[in-house]
Order: C-alpha cells, then sequence, then structure tokens
C-alpha cells in the first residue's frame, strides 16, 4: 500500500485544508530514479519525505495528521489511547485520502467527529465514509490519476451495522483483500526521549560501527519473560542489563536513538514500508542524518521503495533532498499551513537551503523584529 494523496477539512490551527501529496507531481528525471519508486507508467512516490519549518510551525502537527490517515486506513479503533489527537471537538472533519495497492487506486472519504461521553472522556465517531476503486489502465496518467467522478463508490458505510464499531473505518473489510500491505513505524512518539525496544536477537554490526565502534555487540534475549540485554566494550567485561532503558547509562543519546532508528529503518526497507521521524536530527549530528536518508533514496538499499517521512529545523538536510516536490515548508501566520516546495519554488537550479534560510518563501526564518527585539533586551540587562 502507498499512499498517495492525504486531504483534510476542518482541522484545528489550520487556515485550508490540510492538502499533501506524496507521489511525484514534478516530471521524473533518469538522473533523479534514486529518489522516488515506480508504481506504474509513469506514476512514482518520492522515498524521502521532508516537512520543514521554524518552531511551532506545524511540524509535528502535520507528521501527526500523517499517523492518524494511516491509523484510519489501517481500521484501528481511533478512540485508542496510541490513537493522535488531532480532532477538534464537537466539529466534523472530512479525510479524502488516496492510496494505491493491489494494482488499483483507491479514494477514501471519511467524516468523523470528536465528542466527549457523559464522563468527560473523548469519543471519536465516524459519522459517514465511503470508498471508491479504480484499476490501473493505459490511460491513468497524473492528470486523472485521483480522479473518481465517473466512478460508484463500492463501499458505503451503513452505521446500522451492529458488527461495525462507531471509530473503525470500512476498511477493516478492505484490508483482508488487499495483499502486500505494508510495515509502517512511526517513531514520532519518540522524539523527545530515546528508548530501546528491541525486537529480540542481535544489533547488526554495521549499526553499531556506524553509531559506536568501541562497542562490540548487542544482544536481545528473552529469558523467563524477561528481556534480557548483553551489552559488550571491546576489552571489557559483557554487561547484562534486564531493562533497556539501562542502555542510556552506558550508551549515548545518539547512539541509543541510532540503534532504534536504523534498526527500524533496515526492518521498513527490506518490506517496502513506510517510517515517520519526527525532529530527525535530534542527537544525531548532519552527516548521520545524511546517511539514513541516503539508504532510503538509494535503488540498491531500497528496492520495494520504502519511504521515510521525517520533519526537521536543519535546512542543510534540503541539499540531500534531489526533488523540490518531497519538501513540505510548514508555517505559522494567524493559522497553520503547509505547501509543497515545487508550488514555491519553480527554479531547480537555486540552492535549497540558502532559499529557505534567506526567507525568500516567508515564514522560515525567525522574525527579524523578535530577534532585535530580545537583543535589546539583553544589552540593556547589561547596562544596568
Amino acid at each position: 500500500m502507498k499512499i498517495l494523496r492525504i486531504k483534510v477539512d476542518g482541522l484545528p490551527l489550520y487556515k485550508a485544508p490540510f492538502d499533501v501529496s506524496f507521489y511525484a507531481v514534478q516530471r521524473v528525471q533518469t538522473n533523479h530514479l534514486n529518489s522516488v519508486f515506480n508504481l506504474f507508467g509513469n506514476i512514482y512516490v518520492n522515498t524521502a519525505e521532508a516537512f520543514i519549518g521554524i518552531n511551532a510551525s506545524g511540524k509535528t502537527t502535520a507528521l501527526k495528521v500523517v499517523s492518524f490517515t494511516r491509523l484510519l486506513l489501517d481500521a484501528a479503533p481511533l478512540n485508542a489511547e496510541f490513537i493522535p489527537q488531532i480532532l477538534c471537538e464537537n466539529t466534523k472533519t472530512v479525510f479524502d485520502v488516496d492510496f494505491f495497492a493491489t494494482e488499483r487506486l483507491y479514494h477514501l472519504n471519511s467524516e468523523i467527529i470528536r465528542t466527549k461521553k457523559p464522563d468527560g472522556t473523548p469519543a471519536v465517531q465516524i459519522l459517514s465514509e465511503k470508498l471508491w476503486v479504480k484499476s490501473v489502465t493505459s490511460k491513468v496518467n497524473k492528470t486523472n490519476l485521483l480522479s473518481f467522478d465517473e466512478i460508484r463508490p463500492v463501499r458505503i458505510r451503513d452505521n446500522s451495522d451492529e458488527y461495525l464499531p462507531d471509530d473503525v473505518s470500512i476498511m477493516i473489510a478492505v484490508n483482508k483483500q488487499i495483499q502486500n500491505k505494508r510495515m509502517f513505524v512511526d517513531l514520532a512518539a519518540f522524539t523527545n526521549f530515546n528508548l530501546f525496544l528491541p525486537e529480540g536477537g542481535s544489533v547488526p554490526t554495521e549499526i553499531i560501527s556506524l553509531l559506536d565502534p568501541t562497542i562490540e555487540y548487542i544482544t536481545v534475549e528473552n529469558v523467563n519473560t524477561k528481556v534480557v540485554t548483553r551489552l559488550k566494550f571491546y576489552g571489557q567485561k559483557e554487561l547484562v542489563l534486564y531493562n533497556p532503558t539501562e542502555l542510556n547509562v552506558y550508551l549515548s543519546s545518539g547512539t541509543v536513538k541510532g540503534v532504534r532508528v536504523f534498526s527500524d529503518a533496515a526492518r521498513v526497507l527490506k518490506n517496502g514500508g513506510y517510517l515517520i521521524v519526527d525532529e530527525v536530527e535530534n542527537h544525531f549530528n548532519r552527516e548521520l542524518v545524511a546517511s539514513l536518508l541516503r539508504l532510503f533514496m538509494n535503488k540498491r538499499t531500497n528496492p520495494k521503495g520504502a519511504v521515510i517521512i521525517f520533519s526537521t529545523h536543519y535546512a542543510e538536510l534540503l541539499d540531500e533532498m534531489e526533488r523540490n516536490d518531497a519538501i513540505f515548508v510548514t508555517r505559522s501566520d494567524q493559522g497553520l499551513t503547509v505547501d509543497n516546495l515545487n508550488s514555491l519554488l519553480k527554479r531547480n537550479d537555486m540552492k535549497k537551503s540558502e532559499v529557505y534560510q534567506s526567507d525568500f518563501l516567508g515564514g522560515t526564518a525567525p522574525k527579524y523584529k523578535a530577534l532585535a527585539a530580545l537583543q535589546k533586551s539583553i544589552i540593556k540587562d547589561l547596562e544596568e
């Protein structure tokens, strides 16, 4: 399954409908084939998608919308505690999601509302849903890719169905028919703290060497219902840890995060799935982040079209991206907006980081007046 477009109307904080497309809207050049994956014909998806913006511009919120949409498509119960809370109370929110699976194109329209139960806890209810499907033919191109106007829905939600919970999408039935559903690893919840949650077995030596060459091995095993982590540095005795959080005592934050992120990246690349990372540069140096992105933008390491969706403050990372349509600029000016760089910057010969940092796009650099006021305040305090 590949998500092509997410459009959401009715989200709080946003000035206009949230609207992002993950397929390649620009022309695909033969020298840029590493950073895209071909679905069919001339339709490609970008294998690295970046959300960039200054503080409080809506980067994390944008990733939460993507995560919520994925869980909607997975038919997860939307009242569950792990679901991102992105809906406004007592306001109808309409999701229009286009995706590709099993050589077919799908369009899901879901109208959702969040209310409160008598005990004050939130309650999410899907009010209505429709699903359209069309086969991929030689007539499908970028112009009509997302057009379902002349097609009748193949499935319409019937809320009288006692077997379908109010907070579960009709996708629950569709997912049983879709083959090759992709792995989706969401690390956005681990932005502000590091936690190594091992899958079992050994951490590949290649990942360890990349992060900290003083480590000989890290292995994980289940012993009598307990998770035991074994850590050994070269020339030292093996450490046996009975709580994964103990790794933070012996390893740097960057190493702990790196073990988690690169291990998950390897799993996603193997399955052709999705990896979401919020503030990807946290605890990482620039070259390590660039190395992570290059794994996804290399046909040899990513033959199945896995996708990394990340947010960042670092404009320099934009120069690692080959295509403007793989970059989304988040801004806040009396409301949040998300714009594709391709619609803001038509020229490809300009260095992306310099364009962003120069505030040529507007709203992408700290406000001069605010910075000047801070400088003035500091100088005043020094003079007193």
